[in-house]
């Protein structure tokens, strides 16, 4: 722990994360303890309410639905009581901090705490208030990284690049940072090198990495006084959509990505850095099965390595059949990743 840091590591759980949690959230803080001041399990156990996409009797039946819930609880306890969070705060139906969120943020129009599809919503929102440090460093409990050993924690890294930018860059309005979004594919620094093959939006390169105008909730540095500087969320084109769809009974509220993307990234002209270093990068398994849980510890020992299937590289979602065949060989040691250009 880093008393005097002002980056606080924050992990959303759920019921969908008992499979994984006891692993996946112990090597997310074992790779940033030394550079946090504080470690915060956010537990959402509030079922997800009913929209066109989801009818939560059906997705989430009961008792099943609250025996998960029990068992999250006790998974984020198990780590709390190990060290390896420092503090637990569980979303419950009815917690103040659902109405904050939904006044602070969505102007008092959203009644539901997960968006469309099922998805977090408040559960995103709320962590924004349970910490007090000006940076909020967050993950989603499936996700994967690779930091190399001895390199500096890439938050930090991410956090100079915004208060000093490089000259020519002081104009821009940079709300939040990742590392890449996938292992390398080429030599750093070559024409062709992307944070991910195919990138969703348009990037500008500029020195250290890259800028764009999205704001995933999978893996983040966010300078929280700049984003309370956007709010509220549901402004212009997002609220009109917003009221539209409700209106008109489609499908609604809107995932977080996507308000945050047009309130701050294309209405406020926010921007997030995306690190050029090759020496962090992310995996995210966007299914997940028997077969890719029952490989998930040697996933992992992979990913410490740096050692991925080739071809894996530049693709940001684990390509679970890549890694059949690969662990299912011996792998040298030798095999890394691309080096510098």
């Amino acid at each position: 722990m880093a008393p005097q840091s002002d980056i606080t590591l924050q992990i959303n759980l759920s019921p969908g994360d008992i499979s994984y949690a006891n692993l996946t959230v112990p090597e997310l803080v074992r790779l940033h303890r030394s550079a946090v001041r504080e470690v915060v399990g956010v537990v959402d156990v509030c079922k997800p309410g009913r929209t066109k996409a989801v009818d939560p009797e059906v997705r989430f039946p009961e008792p099943t639905f609250s025996e998960r819930v029990e068992k999250i609880i006790a998974i984020a306890e198990g780590l709390k009581s190990q060290g390896v969070l420092d503090r637990l705060v569980v979303l419950r139906p009815g917690n103040e901090i659902h109405e904050l969120c939904k006044k602070k943020y969505l102007r008092n129009l959203v009644s539901h705490t997960h968006d469309w599809s099922g998805c977090a919503l408040t559960a995103y929102l709320s962590a924004f208030e349970v910490v007090d440090t000006k940076y909020l460093l967050h993950y989603d409990a499936d996700m994967l990284l690779y930091q190399a050993p001895g390199r500096e924690d890439w938050s930090v890294t991410a956090k100079r690049w915004i208060e000093s930018p490089p000259a020519g860059e002081e104009k821009e309005f940079v709300v939040a940072a990742s590392p890449r979004h996938s292992p390398p594919f080429v030599p750093q620094g070559s024409p062709e090198d992307l944070p991910e093959r195919v990138c969703g939006v348009p990037t500008r390169p500029v020195p250290g990495g890259w800028l764009d105008n999205w704001f995933s909730t999978r893996c983040f540095l966010i300078h929280r006084p700049r984003l309370f500087e956007t709010l509220p969320l549901l402004r212009g084109r997002v609220l009109i959509e917003h009221l539209a769809r409700v209106a008109l009974r489609k499908s609604w509220p809107l995932s977080p990505e996507v308000m945050m993307h047009h309130a701050i990234g294309r209405a406020q002209k926010g921007r997030r850095l995306l690190l050029g270093d090759q020496d962090v990068w992310l995996l995210h398994p966007a299914q997940k099965p028997a077969e890719y849980l029952a490989l998930l510890p040697a996933i992992m020992d992979s990913i410490r390595r740096g050692v991925v299937p080739e071809g894996q590289r530049g693709y940001a979602n684990i390509a679970l059949s890549l890694w059949q065949e690969f662990l299912a060989k011996e792998v040298p040691a030798a095999q890394a990743l691309p080096g510098k250009g």
